[in-house]
């Protein structure tokens, strides 16, 4: 499972759309490209329908070769993370989520602590979380950041 937060949108004054800016695209491209030179690769890749979440999916999928990306409920900021969970429980295969604070914080520690109050991780514009499924439930496998990419590459 990977847990995405989409990249950097210019604010809702400068754009109602909030599309990613050059910073958002330039971030995205990075961290997807390093994942693509890692090897990640997931059959499907869900979004919120927002602007800036569905541009951040599309740069992850050019990257990491992935053809299914499709807009999905219950990945707005807001949204309760509850119904994430669930559909992520059941599922059988890999899957990359891009979404939005708080709703990705608060799925995160609900899967981790099974208590979605308790922030566990600080998610950056563009970073990617690896959430692997154990006999004991949801752990953190690993969390990259474009400035950690970025630090690697230099």
């Amino acid at each position: 499972m990977y847990l995405v937060q989409h990249g950097k949108a210019f604010d809702e004054s400068v754009d109602p759309e909030r599309r990613l800016t050059s910073d958002g695209i330039r971030e995205s491209e990075l961290v997807a490209n390093y994942l693509a030179g890692l090897g990640i690769s997931v059959p499907k890749i869900v979004h919120s329908g927002k602007t800036r979440a569905r541009q951040t999916a599309e740069i992850f999928a050019k990257y990491i070769g992935v053809a299914n990306v499709e807009v999905a409920d219950g990945l707005n900021p807001n949204d309760d993370p509850t119904i994430w969970a669930q559909r992520i429980n059941e599922l059988t295969s890999d899957l990359m989520i891009v979404g939005h604070l708080p709703h990705l914080s608060r799925l995160t520690s609900l899967l981790v602590m099974g208590n979605p109050n308790i922030k566990i991780v600080e998610f950056r514009y563009s970073s990617v979380l690896k959430l692997t499924r154990t006999n004991e439930g949801w752990v953190i496998s690993w969390f990259i950041t474009p400035g950690l990419v970025q630090f690697r590459l230099s």
